[in-house]
């Protein structure tokens, strides 16, 4: 006979209840903690995308300071462009477009309130490119692009211009859309930095910054098709690296030098307050017609850094090389003049130092090692540095470099009118040409020296081309034959 079993009891039953009970405690808690992720997940985009901070300070949704009611994102497209228009057409009516005016406008554009920005002086030249022209742009080709942008080439009217829109595929679009964020909404936030751009580069002009020609800013937000992005239409530049940097003559590289010194005092001195440039690379220029130019602006920052104490007004970057160091008063919650300090050593350190000192004349060495060391040690301030730059080229320009101290005597034969074109052609270093050995000049007389300290030249032809400081464009030659004629050279011909 087995063992007797146990009758269930009173304990025995509430025992058993309470596990069961604890089953369905335990499945209650489960289902909920399911519910609450599942939750969480559908809302995390709308969460993060009204708290994200972004590099620029603002945050993802851009909202009515006067309201408390979150927008949608063609809300803010639509206000974004009616401020945009606004901001434009009082500019143009007012000479002296207030900050108290554009607060808000500019704001919304730029994520930045910055209360000395004052819109005045502006250029009421025609737009000669609008929506319309720009969807009839012929025979675009890709350029270049960055985080944000893209660069195209292209022809309108028989002329070719350069067009600015956001990269779809670039990193800013890409990272928005894996945040969770719709492909409309990352590219309402990429075109901000555009829009800025045809705000700024319309009221900062100078030479030395790119020239806008037109641009589109539609009234629907984008929807994958062209007739929706936002463009900016600017000159034609050529992209600077090193390996175009490397081979420059001398002259051109004076040339590169003298304009970014002036675009630096222009920042140090603009009608809107001191600039400062927060990305300072190669990239961020062009070449147009060999006129260095500043084409992409929207990381620039405008008014000095503000401070309590001194202390704030202390900058040292120890990554840099050399290493940075500037100190400069506070005056009035202002650092005065950090922006100048700021500028002036990226341009020494990315184009001054290394390209300005080397291949120039002996006379003018000693006032190019002075701008050298304002740039490099912070020895100078925008307006000595430009003094300096202007006396060198000035220097230059009107041939006091040779040092002359008695008359001129030129000793090769002259043939008017004759030329060798595409023979007796050598390379020689920073030739403007990449076939032969192409030179700058002052004279006939300089060219007759520097043809007497090459052995390989036999003569040289001296043509009516003329650089930016006026010099003869000569070509030299390491033989001479029976010449041809060309009633706009000159042949001369080394004396035996």
């Amino acid at each position: 006979m087995g063992p007797l079993s146990r009758p269930l009891g009173p304990s025995s039953l509430g025992c058993r209840l309470t596990r069961r009970a604890q089953c369905y405690l335990f499945g209650l808690f489960i289902n909920l903690f399911l519910f609450c992720n599942i939750f969480l997940l559908q809302s995390w985009p709308r969460w993060k995308d009204a708290t994200l901070e972004y590099p620029n300070g603002q945050s993802s949704h851009l909202v009515s300071q006067k309201s408390n009611v979150e927008m949608s994102q063609d809300d803010e497209y639509r206000i974004l462009v009616s401020r945009f228009r606004k901001l434009m057409e009082n500019s143009v009516e007012s000479p002296n477009f207030s900050s108290d005016q554009n607060e808000d406008s500019l704001a919304l554009i730029s994520g930045d309130r910055n209360t000395s920005l004052h819109f005045r002086n502006r250029r009421r030249e025609r737009i000669i490119v609008d929506c319309a022209e720009i969807q009839n742009i012929t025979d675009k080709r890709y350029i270049a692009s960055g985080w944000t942008k893209a660069v195209y080439r292209g022809f309108i009217r028989s002329k070719e211009v350069a067009m600015k829109t956001v990269d779809i595929g670039g990193q800013d679009v890409s990272n928005c859309v894996k945040w969770g964020q719709t492909l409309a909404e990352c590219y309402y936030r990429a075109a901000q930095k555009i829009i800025k751009e045809i705000v700024l580069l319309q009221e900062l002009e100078n030479e030395n910054l790119i020239k806008v020609l037109g641009y589109c800013v539609p009234q629907e937000q984008y929807n994958g098709d062209d007739v929706t992005l936002v463009s900016l239409i600017t000159e034609l530049g050529d992209t600077i690296d090193l390996i175009r940097l490397l081979p420059m003559s001398w002259e051109d590289r004076l040339r590169i030098s003298y304009d970014l010194t002036k675009l630096i005092h222009f920042m140090s001195h603009s009608p809107h307050g001191s600039i400062v440039m927060n990305d300072f690379r190669h990239q961020q220029f062009v070449l147009v017609k060999g006129q260095l130019k500043l084409s992409d602006i929207d990381d620039i920052g405008i008014g000095e850094p503000q401070c309590n104490t001194v202390n704030d007004c202390a900058a040292h970057s120890a990554s840099a090389s050399p290493e940075f160091n500037a100190k400069v008063p506070c005056q009035n919650g202002r650092c005065v003049g950090l922006n100048e300090k700021k500028n002036i050593f990226n341009a020494g350190r990315h184009f001054i130092m290394f390209r300005l000192p080397h291949g120039g004349p002996d006379l003018l060495r000693p006032i190019l090692t002075d701008v050298v060391n304002g740039f490099t040690n912070l020895t100078m301030n925008s307006d000595s540095l430009l003094a300096n730059m202007e006396k060198a080229v000035h220097l230059y320009k009107s041939g006091a470099y040779l040092n002359r101290t008695s008359s001129v005597n030129t000793t090769y034969k002259e043939l008017k009118g004759y030329d060798l074109p595409g023979i007796h052609d050598y390379r020689c270093w920073a030739s403007l040409s990449g076939t032969g050995c192409a030179l700058s000049v002052f004279d006939r007389k300089e060219a007759e020296d520097m043809c007497d300290m090459d052995p390989e030249c036999y003569g040289f032809v001296m043509t009516k081309e003329t650089t930016w400081t006026g010099h003869k464009i000569v070509h030299f030659k390491n033989n001479v034959s029976i010449p041809v004629q060309n009633p706009v050279t000159n042949l001369y011909v080394r004396p035996p």
